[in-house]
C-alpha cells in the first residue's frame, strides 16, 4: 500500500469526517456522497481509492470534468 503524502491523508481523513453517519441514523438509500476538489497532479485517484479501502466501500463513483480551453490563434473555417 503506496503512503499517502501529509496534504492526501488530510484529504482523505477530512472525506471520512464527512460521511459519518450517526449511529441512531441510516444511510440514504441513493447512498453517501461527497465531493473533493484538488489541483491537478495532488493525487486525487489515491486519495479516492484509500477512502474507499478505509470505508470498505462496495461501489465508488468517480466523475471527472475536463474543460477544454480554446487555444490562442485557432480559428474556425
Amino acid at each position: 500500500m503506496q503512503t499517502l503524502r501529509a496534504h492526501q491523508r488530510e484529504a482523505v481523513d477530512a472525506v471520512l469526517r464527512a460521511l459519518e453517519v450517526p449511529i441512531t441514523c441510516t444511510v440514504p438509500e441513493r447512498g453517501l456522497r461527497t465531493q473533493v476538489i484538488m489541483a491537478t497532479g495532488t493525487g486525487k485517484t489515491l486519495v479516492a481509492t484509500r477512502t474507499a479501502k478505509e470505508l470498505r466501500a462496495g461501489r465508488v463513483l468517480g466523475s471527472v470534468f475536463k474543460r477544454i480551453l480554446p487555444r490562442a490563434g485557432m480559428t474556425r473555417d
